[in-house]
């Protein structure tokens, strides 16, 4: 009996030591269009490994507003998105609104359901003046790209083709317009709120975490080093040191991480089955960046194949590729970013010379991804015959991946 009272008496100690050092704070919103009987679900973002978990619903009681009152470990990051009672929310090009909340936070968010993933937000961090400039002018241009994006997205849908290619190519050239006066101004922004801050702020860390996995592994180890040691010993700057421990073992000249695989007919591979070879990892989707970058892939491949260059693909679905190329209309051609005409791209991409893998369609495949944190699409990784890592990245790593080539194999007999 005694025994039993004591080890209650720790635990009810422990929970209450727990419970002290939690983080209270406080959400209200006023959006108009909220209806009774609508959920504001929140996740907690969890960057190691950019899993999310759930967090919190609200559930709204009275039209276009809500307040929660709530309880956190620590400085944590939140994924908001909207669940209406009837119907379906509508789909644009941010799907989801993503906020810090810290200790005793009393945040407010305000605008309406049309665009409830750009509502302003107030209080805690968002009440400083800088922070709260550069937000508000990333959401108006957020809002012209969202409308566009709703554009494109009622074309597909409606299956009116020519009106959807219309609002595809009007997406792409508003992202991409370095004349953008309105992007511009969202840039200078951006850039004073960085440079009054040389010692770094949390956003400024959580942004640069978001980034990690596609940002130079030099540049995020000079981030690190600039910030205050406040900074560093928060709950983030933990993870972000962890995170960058992950990336630096993935820089250039760093050993290949080891991976298994089942190729699309059924073949095992591992690293190991390349040695002596360089390889080429290449994460390829039905995106614009694979549209117009397949081509050189392919190029490369024959030019340096029989040199010794093994590419080996990344796909989430062959059979999506397979869909959509069935989907085109066979009389005239259909234009993407980059290309004239999708149709031969989708159609070499069903054929690549390559070994290719799929990652959604066999789950055992899905741990390569981790392995070299690849996080987007077109995504690249070259190995060196002596299985280390010379290139990794975007774009940028393709680039690399070929000067590499042409340097230690020769150069293309274009």
């Amino acid at each position: 009996m005694v025994r039993s009272f004591v080890l209650a008496s720790v635990v009810a100690v422990a929970s209450m030591a727990s419970a002290e050092n939690m983080q209270s704070f406080a959400l209200s919103g006023r959006i108009a269009g909220l209806h009774e009987g609508d959920t504001l679900r929140f996740e907690q973002v969890i960057f190691l490994r950019r899993n999310r978990e759930g967090a919190f619903d609200i559930v709204v009681e009275q039209p276009d507003t809500f307040f929660y009152k709530g309880m956190q470990e620590h400085d944590q990051v939140y994924r908001m998105t909207f669940h209406p009672k009837k119907g379906a929310p509508r789909m644009g090009s941010r799907l989801a609104l993503t906020l810090i909340i810290t200790d005793g936070d009393r945040i407010r968010l305000s605008g309406s359901v049309g665009k409830i993933y750009y509502s302003r937000l107030s209080g805690g961090i968002y009440d400083e003046p800088m922070l709260a400039e550069s937000l508000r002018l990333e959401d108006s241009i957020g809002k012209i790209r969202d409308d566009y994006m709703r554009e494109l997205l009622a074309a597909q849908q409606e299956k009116d083709t020519a009106r959807a290619e219309e609002w595809f190519h009007k997406v792409n050239a508003f992202s991409r317009a370095k004349s953008n006066p309105g992007i511009a101004r969202m840039r200078d922004a951006r850039k004073a709120y960085v440079n009054a801050n040389p010692a770094g702020t949390l956003s400024l860390l959580v942004d640069a975490l978001e980034r990690i996995a596609s940002t130079p592994v030099e540049q995020s180890r000079a981030k690190y080093d600039s910030w205050s040691r406040e900074l560093k010993d928060t709950y983030y700057g933990r993870v972000f040191a962890r995170e960058l421990a992950d990336m630096e073992r993935l820089a250039d000249g760093q050993p290949v991480p080891e991976f298994a695989l089942t190729t699309v007919d059924g073949k095992k591979i591992t690293e190991k089955d390349f040695k002596g070879r360089y390889l080429l990892i290449y994460h390829w989707g039905l995106c614009p960046g694979s549209v117009f970058i397949d081509q050189y892939v392919l190029r490369l491949h024959d030019i340096y194949n029989s040199r010794g260059l093994e590419v080996l693909g990344l796909t989430e679905s062959l059979d999506m590729v397979r869909q959509n190329y069935e989907r085109l209309p066979a009389d005239r051609k259909v234009p993407s970013d980059g290309v004239d005409d999708i149709r031969p791209v989708l159609e070499g991409m069903l054929r690549h010379p390559w070994i290719e893998v799929e990652v959604e369609d066999f789950p055992d495949n899905k741990p390569v991804m981790d392995a070299f944190r690849i996080t987007g699409w077109p995504f690249f990784a070259l190995i060196g015959p002596d299985g280390k890592i010379r290139a990794r990245g975007f774009g940028e790593a393709f680039d690399k991946s070929r000067k590499v080539l042409e340097s230690e194999l020769g150069p293309s007999e274009e």
